[in-house]
């Protein structure tokens, strides 16, 4: 049979034998992994005092990030102070949500560069409530608006 292994040459590995395990033998076994699955609700922009146009209230937007790690943006608010967002991220983490601490970059879309407002942070380590939190958001130590969050966590069974 030309070059074929013989038999006794195959090894089953142990992800073979994981892999041909059945359901009743995996919930027998009581072992699972978890992981956390975090989402952060940016509810409205309020009260923008900087401007960073002359003549225009700014188009606001939101940038988040955890833990130095960009998560995304939100939608645009044309020409707004105060604005509904009502837009959720949600992050998948190993680590414990309490070390984790978020940073909201508070901008204003423009057809060239996009200006900063200001920025604020949300530390979970510090904080025992996370439902409906305002952000006061600043730029060079003045308070220039606000933003409210909520942060709710769901653990989940990876497989």
């Amino acid at each position: 049979m030309g070059n074929s292994p013989s038999k006794d040459q195959l090894e089953v590995t142990p992800e073979v034998e994981e892999v041909s395990e059945t359901m009743d033998d995996v919930k027998q076994s009581g072992e699972k992994q978890v992981e956390a699955v975090m989402r952060v609700t940016i509810h409205t922009i309020e009260d923008i005092t900087r401007e960073t146009d002359v003549g225009t209230n700014p188009d606001p937007f939101v940038e988040i990030s955890a833990n130095q790690v960009f998560l995304g943006a939100t939608q645009v608010k044309a020409n707004s102070t105060t604005a509904d967002v009502a837009e959720s991220f949600y992050i998948k983490t190993k680590t414990d949500p309490h070390k984790i601490k978020l940073k909201f970059n508070l901008k204003d879309k423009d057809h060239m560069e996009d200006d900063p407002i200001g920025h604020g942070y949300f530390d979970l380590g510090e904080e025992d409530t996370t439902s409906n939190q305002v952000i006061h958001m600043k730029w060079k130590g003045q308070e220039v608006g606000i933003i409210r969050i909520s942060v709710d966590f769901q653990n989940v069974v990876t497989v």
